[in-house]
């Protein structure tokens, strides 16, 4: 099985390799757009996991009361969503980064899981 740290390793990988080969191939602003939208997503990510992990210490030492769950949970994905829309913008009014390729990196944690999840069933026979 994986872990988050698993996926965050993996995406990291993922995105310099995918980096690497797409500036031999397609072009510099291809590379710096999956290596933006791939560092991004990494980071998206890592706050993903902090906050997390930071709700459920908060509830392991007692009760939460739903409105404070809620409200951990949508400030959480306020502050993702922000990121992403930034790493968006950035790709759209810089001449020197490929949207598409910035958006194909923002999909690496996704790519991620699914090496993963593959991986494990190959390993397993299933």
């Amino acid at each position: 099985m994986f872990n988050e740290s698993h996926v965050l390793r993996t995406t990291v990988v993922f995105t310099i390799l995918f980096s690497c080969v797409s500036l031999l191939g397609l072009g510099i602003s291809v590379s710096l757009g999956i290596l933006f939208g791939g560092l991004m997503s990494s980071l998206a990510f890592r706050l993903m996991i902090i906050d997390a992990t930071t709700l459920l210490r908060r509830a392991a030492k007692g009760p939460m009361d739903r409105k404070d769950v809620q409200r951990h949970s949508w400030i959480s994905f306020a502050k993702r969503n922000a990121l992403y829309s930034a790493t968006l913008i950035v790709a759209i009014l810089n001449p020197s980064l490929s949207f598409l390729a910035t958006l194909a990196g923002l999909l690496m944690p996704r790519i991620a899981i699914l090496y993963h999840l593959i991986r494990g069933r190959i390993s397993r026979g299933t």
